[in-house]
Formats: C-alpha cells, structure tokens, sequence
C-alpha cells in the first residue's frame, strides 16, 4: 500500500521502482521511492516473497492505503496448514482437539478434497485464486501444471515456474527514471496545496521597510527578515495560530518555512524556532537547510511542524508580490528586493535603503490591523539594535 509517511500526507507520487515483477524479495528491501511534497523518499517491503505485480507506475499519483503493487507469498496459498494432515509422530503426541474445532477443520479438508476431485473430473484444475489470476497474465495452462500444493493444489509457485522466462519477468531490468531524480519537477504537490489555498479566505497587507539602521552581523537578508518575523510572531502570539475548522489554536512553537527554489521545483524546509538563534548562527542554519534542499537531501521531519512561511523573490528583482498560504498555516511574509529609494523625509526628499514586505493572513485567524500590527513590530526590531531588549 501507498505508506503514510507524514501526518499530513494523503497522497504520493511513485518515483522509481527497483525490483522488478517476478523479482524475490525480503522484508526490509528497498522495493521503489515515492515522493510527497518533492521529497523522494524509500519505500520497504514489509514481508518476503515475490513481487507478483506492480500496479503504480512512475508519476503515478496514488492515495494512501491504496495499492502500489502485489507481493506473494507462502501465506497466499490459504489452503496450506488447513489442508495438510499432521504427521503420524504429532497426531499420536497431540492432544484431542475440542469437538467443534475438529468438525470445523475436518469439514475444510473434506470440502477442499471434494472440490479438488469435482475439478478433476470436470477437467479443470483446482489452483489458488492468484494463481489462476497469475496463470492468465502469463499464458499458462493450469490443466498442463503438476500441483505441489496439497490434495493436488495448484500455487503461484507452479504457474510462475512453467512461464517462459520473458513473460514471468525473471531477469529485467528495474524500471529506471525518466531522468535525473534531482531535475524531476512534479507539480501535483503543489497543485494540491494551492487547491487548498484557495478555499481559505485570506488578504495580504503591504509595508515598505526602512532598512537603514538594520542589524545585519554580515548576514543576508532573508535571515535577517526571518529572525525579525519570528520574533514579531512571537510577540503576537495571535496570529501564530491555525484555524481548527472551528475556532482558533493557538501554536506552541514558531515553524518558519523557507520557499527555497530548487531544480527539483520549489521546496519548504522548516527552521524551528528561528527568533531563538543569534544572527550568525541562524545564518548557518538557513545556508545548511538551503544546501540540503537543493541537493535533494531534506527529510520529511525537515518539511514538517511549519506554523508560516517566508519567500524571499528580492534576488529576482521583484519589488512585491502576493504570497499564498499554505494550509494550515495563517500567515505567509513575503519579501520583495531591498534596494536605495528616493522617499520623502521630513525636510524634503532623501536616499533610504528599502524593502517591500506582504503579510498574508487567514481572515478566520485575524484582521488587517492584526496583520498591521505585526509589520509594525517588524520594523521597530528592524530598528533596534537588540532586537530582544525591544521585546
């Protein structure tokens, strides 16, 4: 079955298969890698056997719990264990089974027996119903099969072991990638989200910031707008908060997801906590997320627990935009290019270094002068030397 890797997962995307139908596999082997939210993740057998069919192909998208392939095993020939007598040595060693537990296997043995002889005399051969399924993908003919099975069964086993070898699938290869798993750009995870987005009744409100008295420590920019927003967050605990569907939670913790723009498409890893870092070593944490998401190396616990998100365009030259919120989140910053304007100043006209900042928020968790406030806080962290004193 498609595996539930994450709490919020509901679907995945098959990636890769690496076995091969007809191939054997054992518990824990590494069968294919699936891929929520653009991280490729392996997905292990959870028993021994073979891999009879595979249902999900590459760029598939598959709900959870649905299947993704058929794996047989010993324990699919249901009759075994039922059917087979015990040996003379454990019939006389065991004890006398309670009455009603021996007509019951009694009776089974004895149907399975009368449906065996009814099927021979019919001509038709008495098999496992996947190993009928099976011996109708392969072209076998179960009349011509010798039964290894008991009271004359047919198994899985006996019909994959009489189908040439090009049809059972014995000796290929894995099915490969359409390409480089790095350069793969799936938008159905997107996709999903945004569909989600767009029933959440949500504004933006924009404010352009003064940067000139900034605290930097030589870091960039997008750590110091994220250091600033989670310590604003943190002091307007209100608006790190989700709608429950019913009324407003307020969250623990503070969860900044980075949008982080990689050949792989577009990635949100999560910083925890990030107002609790100094500057430099936040810095070291975004470039370490950042690297990590681009190399295609991110884990699911580092995409989950995000209570906003920020998404910083400024290197593309964009002076503003619209950033969406990614449910459950109620708030998403977006940062626009910094760059010296000529603005209005009290004795007439100046040069100030400036930044355009949007704040989305859910309308069901807050209002404009929420979200108004907030930005106001920004910018007064942005004009204190020690941000933490002002709080």
């Amino acid at each position: 079955m498609m595996p539930k890797m994450s709490m919020t997962m509901e679907e995945g995307t098959l990636v890769v298969w690496h076995k091969s139908e007809g191939e054997p596999i054992r518990s824990g082997d590494v069968v294919c890698e699936v891929t929520t939210d653009k991280v490729d993740m392996e997905v292990e057998s959870p028993l021994d056997g073979t891999l009879a069919r595979i249902v999900a192909q590459p760029d598939d998208v598959v709900l959870v719990g649905e299947p993704i392939a058929f794996v047989a095993t010993e324990a699919e020939d249901l009759l075994e264990g039922l059917l087979d007598g015990p040996s003379p040595s454990a019939a006389e060693a065991a004890p006398a089974p309670e009455p009603a537990v021996e007509a019951v296997v009694g009776a089974g043995r004895a149907q399975a027996t009368s449906q065996a002889t009814a099927a021979a005399a019919q001509g038709t051969a008495a098999a496992v119903p996947y190993a009928r399924k099976r011996a109708a993908e392969l072209g076998v003919d179960l009349g011509a099969l010798r039964p290894t099975g008991p009271h004359g069964t047919i198994r899985v086993a006996d019909v994959e072991s009489a189908a040439p070898a090009e049809a059972n699938g014995a000796g290929s290869a894995p099915s490969a990638p359409a390409g480089p798993s790095g350069q793969r750009k799936s938008r159905a995870a997107i996709a999903g989200r945004m569909a989600a987005s767009a029933e959440v009744p949500q504004f933006t409100v924009y404010r352009d910031l003064n940067l000139d008295t900034a605290r930097r420590d030589g870091c960039g920019w997008t750590t110091v707008f994220t250091h600033a927003f989670a310590h604003a967050l943190r002091a307007h605990p209100a608006l790190n908060a989700t709608w429950t569907g019913e009324d407003v939670r307020a969250l623990d913790d503070i969860g900044v997801a980075l949008a982080v723009d990689t050949d792989r498409g577009l990635l949100a890893p999560v910083l925890r906590d990030p107002d609790l870092s100094p500057l430099p070593v936040l810095e070291r944490r975004i470039r370490e997320l950042v690297d990590r998401a681009k190399a295609g190396t991110l884990t699911l616990d580092d995409l989950a627990n995000a209570s906003t998100t920020v998404s910083n365009l400024g290197s593309w030259q964009v002076h503003s935009f619209n950033a969406l919120l990614t449910p459950p989140q109620a708030t998403a910053l977006s940062v626009g290019a910094v760059a010296r304007q000529v603005v209005p100043v009290h004795d007439g006209i100046g040069v100030r270094t400036r930044c355009r900042v949007g704040l989305t928020v859910d309308h069901r968790v807050g209002d404009g002068a929420d979200a108004a406030r907030l930005l106001g806080t920004v910018q007064r962290l942005l004009d204190a030397s020690e941000p933490e004193a002002d709080l």
